[in-house]
């Protein structure tokens, strides 16, 4: 079937058979972001019918690699294969040479090709999406910020898929701790389309910075109403709410959303077992008893995915599944794959080093764990995630030294972790009565109580 050179809705070139197929893609785009059921579905059924459309074979390998499988690398390599024997403008050509970085494991190779992109033309919504969303898990916030900022005076109310723009740049700013103008953009994006679950993220992500949990109840639970008509994303949302209700001590509460939301049944997708892990382990660290078998719903996954899993923040997630369920076989074969993985990859090695800490936590020896966590604290971030997600590395050294009784080092790292949460001169004046807190009640016989509410931002 032959291609011509037509334009998106954005009024970008593309090579297609026809401008029918360019308007199914731009709905597979809208549908992706938008975190819409049957997506994977379509994407096939297009590619079926109109195999030689370009920029579909490449979406195609783009979203094999986003499941972070090893397994599906191959797979996506030969999408990639199909797309390099067809026609492509010089856009769709780099968007190939993205594709083919990040299946090589070339992450500067993806990053450049996408950002190449970005600079001749700021309304490619996928290039914008795949470069911040890739950058986001290798922790380059800043840069993630500034890519964002780059395209922004170029998107507009009259764009299509303003929405999506505003949803991703609120969240960019987010985490570099720009709160209000992330709130504005997030919440501008929910004002067209109320539904829009990337943007109830970026607010919620605003709210949990900035301590407002009360209102982070309200928003999720106003979601609760739809959030079933999308894809396993929501399980990050309800994840969120838990934090909500972590926040004000609601633990019970909290344990019924694991159980019924967040992680009914075993999942190998690495956000539910991000979101499941972490959940379970910031209870426990508050002297909640979860059960055993929650922690062997998480395990089932660790089992089938540890060695698998390309999205290093994960892996310190499946170790603990395994170590809590005292697995042992199966943590020596992760470190395995970690370590043959770190040798091509300096986030799998990071990855592996953070795992071994996490697991000595977990077998009861705080000493290593905190030594070692103590030892790469400055790295941490390397792995990506968010700074909400990224607290876990904060909760288990916190709970590691006050185990030890190591209280100046307590006093320390819970003051550190306050200064995350600073964005203005009220904030400064909190962070320091909240240090006064730590430093007046560290040193009682037993400050457990305020370490644990500390914890829980509640101090």
């Amino acid at each position: 079937m032959s291609t011509m050179s037509l334009t998106d809705c954005r009024g970008l070139n593309i090579t297609a058979p026809n401008a029918t197929v360019i308007e199914r893609f731009d709905g597979l785009l809208d549908d992706i972001y938008y975190y819409r059921l049957g997506v994977g579905d379509r994407m096939d059924a297009l590619l079926e019918e109109h195999p030689d459309f370009t920029l579909a074979n490449v979406l195609k390998g783009y979203s094999l690699m986003s499941e972070g499988s090893f397994r599906l690398q191959p797979t996506a390599r030969g999408f990639l294969e199909r797309a390099d024997a067809l026609p492509a403008n010089p856009r769709e050509a780099l968007h190939r040479e993205a594709l083919r970085g990040w299946i090589d494991g070339d992450l500067e190779r993806r990053a450049a090709a996408l950002e190449q992109i970005l600079l001749a033309w700021p309304l490619d919504l996928l290039a914008y999406r795949q470069h911040t969303g890739t950058l986001f898990w290798t922790g380059a916030k800043a840069h993630q910020a500034e890519v964002s900022m780059g395209v922004a005076s170029h998107w507009s109310k009259e764009v299509p898929g303003y929405a999506h723009f505003l949803s991703s740049h609120g969240f960019s700013l987010e985490e570099v701790g720009l709160y209000e103008v992330a709130e504005r953009c997030s919440r501008a994006a929910l004002a067209i389309n109320p539904q829009d679950l990337w943007a109830l993220h970026g607010v919620s992500h605003v709210l949990e910075m900035q301590g407002r949990h009360v209102e982070g109840v309200e928003l999720l639970t106003e979601a609760r109403q739809f959030l079933k008509k999308y894809n396993l994303f929501r399980g990050h949302l309800w994840w969120h709410l838990s934090l909500f209700l972590f926040s004000q001590g609601r633990f019970d509460e909290a344990l019924v959303l694991f159980d019924t939301e967040i992680y009914p049944k075993s999942s190998t997708f690495y956000l539910d077992v991000q979101n499941g892990v972490s959940l379970l382990a910031r209870l426990e660290f508050q002297g909640v008893d979860v059960g055993l078998e929650r922690w062997q719903r998480l395990g089932e996954a660790a089992t089938k995915s540890a060695a698998d899993c390309t999205l290093w923040f994960t892996a310190m997630h499946y170790v603990m599944a395994q170590a809590r369920n005292g697995d042992r076989a199966r943590l020596q074969s992760t470190y395995a794959f970690l370590a043959e993985s770190g040798k091509t990859s300096s986030q799998a090695l990071l990855a592996l080093e953070l795992s071994k800490a996490a697991v000595d936590f977990c077998e009861g020896k705080p000493q290593e764990s905190l030594a070692q966590m103590l030892a790469l604290r400055q790295r941490h971030n390397q792995l990506g995630a968010s700074h909400a997600q990224q607290d876990l590395y904060d909760q288990i050294m916190v709970t590691a030294a006050m185990q030890l009784g190591d209280l100046p080092r307590v006093r320390q790292l819970l003051k550190a972790r306050l200064a995350t949460r600073v964005w203005d001169s009220t904030s400064w004046q909190a962070l320091e009565q909240r240090s006064r807190k730590i430093d007046e009640h560290a040193d009682e016989p037993d400050s457990s109580a305020m370490v644990r509410s500390a914890l829980r931002w509640s101090l």
